[in-house]
């Protein structure tokens, strides 16, 4: 093997090496939900199956390069963002029993509920992560059995007062354009 095969295999591994580091270090963070473990029924419509951690850092680089500051520091914030999504005409019971692990360990890992709301089976919940005033993570669970399911995840620093304003003057047709530049590198 040539010096440059070598040199290229050792960088492959050490940016192998780096992205698995990247990806454990997202799951001791404080703010950190799981949803790996839910399975999207085969039966389900409209699929959002969105996992942002890996380019959340390229996305706002782009965004600061183009003049978009305030895009740039609300996505600064954020570590991880984790989204499934779908629609289902009925439920075997394992989306039901799904969201109540993710209930069970919001309460049982002392989330903070904003919103809770329970009607029936139809639950909407959103949750913070706190430590000393900073929210570290906000947990999303809507399920409306036989219709949807919606599970979000958001890690990081996350100052609400900053996205709030942010969101109230974006256009996010911008968001969307550098979305799609990614779009590939997205799971």
């Amino acid at each position: 093997m040539n010096t440059n095969n070598k040199l290229i295999c050792c960088l492959a591994a050490l940016v192998l090496v780096m992205a698995v580091s990247a990806a454990a270090d997202i799951k001791d963070e404080p703010g950190y939900i799981d949803l790996s473990f839910i399975q999207i029924p085969d039966d389900a419509d409209e699929v959002q199956d969105i996992d942002l951690t890996t380019v959340l850092v390229d996305i706002a680089d782009d965004a600061r390069a183009d003049g978009e500051d305030e895009l740039a520091e609300v996505l600064a914030m954020v570590r991880s963002v984790r989204v499934k999504s779908f629609s289902i005409d009925s439920d075997d019971g394992s989306v039901k029993r799904n969201v109540e692990k993710i209930m069970k360990k919001l309460d049982d890992d002392d989330w903070t509920r904003i919103i809770f709301i329970k009607d029936g089976d139809e639950t909407v919940s959103v949750s913070t992560m706190n430590d000393d005033g900073d929210i570290l993570g906000l947990t999303v669970v809507v399920f409306e059995p036989g219709d949807s399911a919606v599970f979000v995840n958001v890690v990081g620093e996350i100052d609400l007062g900053k996205i709030l304003s942010f969101a109230g003057h974006m256009d996010f047709d911008d968001l969307d354009d550098y979305l799609e530049e990614y779009e590939d590198k997205v799971q």
